[in-house]
């Protein structure tokens, strides 16, 4: 684990509850195509000023609170949303990492799109209209109906290049 990761880890395991914050990131975007595609491995999406909430389940499952919270501020009856299992890699106790296949993930709700995104081929700005076999964004899940969907984002450890949460900022 380089210095930055290690910082980033000491930072948020002194988390307790949840608290809101700023990230960065720098992640490898999958194209269509496969093999194939000559972009294959070569883009980078680097997402700066993401409004995000670090959270870390200690007393009850924070998304789940969320999503009824909002149902029944939309008028919708929040016993009927269920909580599915986890699709991929194992959350650690009472923090908001993630921990898969040797990697370390941190997990966040967005509450902001980011500021600034930009994309890069092989270290060098392109529009995201030049990329080729670049998947449209996914649809968020159904969450019990609720329109204003809780977004939640899972980046390795790695892909964080700076994050901001009370007064502190780690880069």
């Amino acid at each position: 684990m380089d210095t930055l990761a290690r910082k980033i880890v000491t930072t948020l395991m002194q988390l307790n509850g949840c608290a809101i914050g700023a990230i960065t990131t720098e992640t490898n975007v999958t194209l269509k195509g496969g093999k194939k595609n000559a972009m294959q491995g070569k883009i980078t999406k680097r997402m700066e000023g993401g409004n995000v909430m670090f959270f870390c389940n200690s007393n009850s499952n924070t998304y789940n609170n969320m999503v009824k919270k909002r149902l029944t501020a939309e008028g919708k009856d929040a016993a009927d949303f269920k909580l599915g299992k986890r699709v991929w890699g194992e959350r650690i106790t009472d923090t908001c990492f993630v921990q898969h296949k040797g990697q370390m993930y941190v997990e966040v709700v967005f509450l902001q799109a980011p500021t600034k995104v930009n994309y890069f081929l092989a270290g060098q700005a392109i529009a995201k209209t030049a990329i080729e076999g670049l998947p449209v964004d996914k649809a968020e899940g159904k969450q019990g109906g609720l329109n204003n969907k809780v977004i939640i984002r899972t980046y390795k450890l790695t892909s964080l290049l700076k994050i901001k949460m009370g007064g502190l900022s780690v880069a």
